[in-house]
């Protein structure tokens, strides 16, 4: 907020730069951690989608061979 506009008017960029780094290390982390429960979840939704789709498919042969 503005108390880095503030650090940095007083101090230049020098000062501002670890707080920029800091904040960017956390940042990137808490990306890097979204991303990978993402993707995690991503996989098993499409493990679920694919399960799911068999079951329907197997549903749907054992059906006609039922009428049949």
């Amino acid at each position: 907020g503005n108390d880095l506009i503030a650090i940095a008017a007083r101090g230049g960029m020098e000062t501002l730069r670890p707080a920029l780094q800091r904040l960017y290390m956390t940042r990137a982390s808490a990306y890097r951690d979204a991303l990978k429960s993402f993707i995690e979840g991503y996989q098993e939704g499409i493990q679920q989608i694919m399960e799911k789709k068999e079951d329907s498919s197997k549903a749907q042969q054992e059906g006609n061979t039922d009428k049949n």
